[in-house]
């Protein structure tokens, strides 16, 4: 659930359209806590504050809010070398590139962010593609 949070958060921003600002309101803490909560650097949330996450993300669907955040999170993290990761999918998985691309925005993250394999190594992949 831990490594799951930061990304859940993200995602819910990202889905709803808020600020940081917004969502760091809605669960009632300071505006650094919320930015924490999404790099994963604040690692011991109480029990009600994961609580408040919970209400907050309740009426979507969990899992699509992870990967929408891991999706955006891979783009953030491998910058430049995301171009690769893209072929790399395609090598590995067979997705259509111009199918990917033509997705709507939050449908291409959720679809980046649920494939379970490591981001670098599908980047190898794409490099040598």
């Amino acid at each position: 659930m831990q490594e799951d949070l930061k990304d859940l958060v993200l995602g819910f921003r990202k889905h709803t359209g808020k600020t940081q600002s917004e969502i760091a309101h809605e669960l009632e803490v300071p505006m650094d806590i919320e930015t924490a909560l999404e790099l994963g650097t604040y690692k011991q949330p109480t029990e009600h504050l994961k609580g408040k996450i919970a209400d907050l993300t309740s009426e979507f669907d969990q899992n699509d809010l992870v990967h929408i955040g891991r999706g955006y999170r891979l783009m953030d993290e491998l910058g430049p070398d995301f171009k690769y990761f893209i072929r790399g999918l395609v090598q590995e998985r067979g997705f259509d590139p111009e199918e990917l691309n033509s997705l709507p925005e939050e449908e291409f993250y959720r679809i980046i962010g649920s494939v379970n394999l490591d981001e670098f190594d599908v980047v190898m992949i794409g490099r040598k593609a």
